[in-house]
């Protein structure tokens, strides 16, 4: 749905995209989003009451940010950050909702989810900014500016930083997390989003932004081989 009603300010932003260049038609990419939202319903009905919860509040968040929140300045980014977290907690209240939020748990992947997420939304606003202006889409690079955007975004990643070490004090995860999250992610990923402010080109923030990308999933990586 968020590129069915964004396939103007693709064409701009993301001139690439299947819908853009006509590979798929809207109506059939609005059955394929009804499709998905009936089956995560359904999967969510099969597990537990606790995960159905948690999957109806992501699509209710999901369809309020389509429609309505992904034009308003940082309330957006939050949404989107907050359900980035909510996957890990869906995963923990399906296996044992009290475990769920006791720590360690799905609480500390979480919580960094949402910390990464806003930062790589941050910078995917100033990549985007040229489309989402054409079309009155509001976001915090038109408030702030692009400079100031970028210095918010790496502000939020040195917090994640700072915070990735907790659990390494605390004894929660090993020297394989800290390495992998720490060293091989985290520092470098800062390093670079220092040269994408410095240097603020579409280029240096499709880089920026495909760099926390994969920080993801080396992330989760991370938290798996660190226990």
């Amino acid at each position: 749905m968020n590129d069915v009603l964004d396939i103007n300010v693709d064409r701009i932003n993301r001139p690439n995209r299947i819908l853009v260049n006509g590979k798929i038609s809207k109506e059939k990419a609005v059955r394929l989003a009804l499709a998905l939202t009936v089956l995560a319903l359904a999967i969510g009905l099969f597990i537990n009451f606790w995960v159905l919860s948690t999957v109806i509040v992501a699509l209710i968040l999901t369809w309020l940010y389509n429609f309505k929140f992904k034009r308003t300045p940082v309330l957006g980014n939050l949404i989107v950050a907050f359900l980035a977290g909510l996957t890990f907690i869906t995963g923990g209240v399906a296996v044992d909702r009290l475990l769920a939020f006791t720590l360690p748990g799905p609480l500390i992947p979480a919580f960094f989810g949402f910390l990464f997420h806003l930062a790589r939304e941050i910078v995917k606003d100033v990549e985007d900014i040229e489309g989402d202006r054409a079309f009155g889409v509001k976001t915090l690079p038109q408030i702030l500016g692009v400079s100031r955007a970028l210095l918010v975004a790496m502000g939020v990643f040195v917090i994640f930083t700072l915070a990735s070490f907790i659990p390494v004090f605390q004894g929660w995860l090993g020297r394989t997390y800290e390495i992998i999250a720490v060293y091989l992610i985290e520092l470098p990923t800062l390093l670079i989003l220092i040269f994408v402010w410095g240097n603020p080109t579409p280029k240096m923030l499709r880089a920026g932004s495909l760099v926390l990308k994969g920080g993801m999933a080396l992330g989760i990586l991370a938290l798996i081989l660190g226990r």
